[in-house]
């Protein structure tokens, strides 16, 4: 689980230097990678922020729904 929240925290690094699509990517790779009971809680909340953080114009990208569906689902 440690593992998971660095690799976490670098996505947010990631899309604060301007990668928001490596980030949405790293975010799903972390997610997909805990089991689904693991996803909630802080995991979640991190992920939310993200996807949140990104400008709608951007919703459309496949690697943003791509984020958007792990964390719907």
């Amino acid at each position: 689980m440690t593992r998971t929240l660095l690799n976490i925290d670098a996505t947010a690094c990631s899309h604060h230097d301007g990668d928001t699509e490596q980030a949405c990517r790293r975010m799903v790779t972390a997610l997909t990678a805990l089991p689904v009971d693991y996803r909630t809680g802080l995991v979640r909340r991190c992920a939310l922020d993200l996807y949140e953080a990104i400008p709608a114009r951007h919703h459309r990208e496949r690697a943003v729904r791509e984020l958007r569906d792990v964390v719907a689902g």
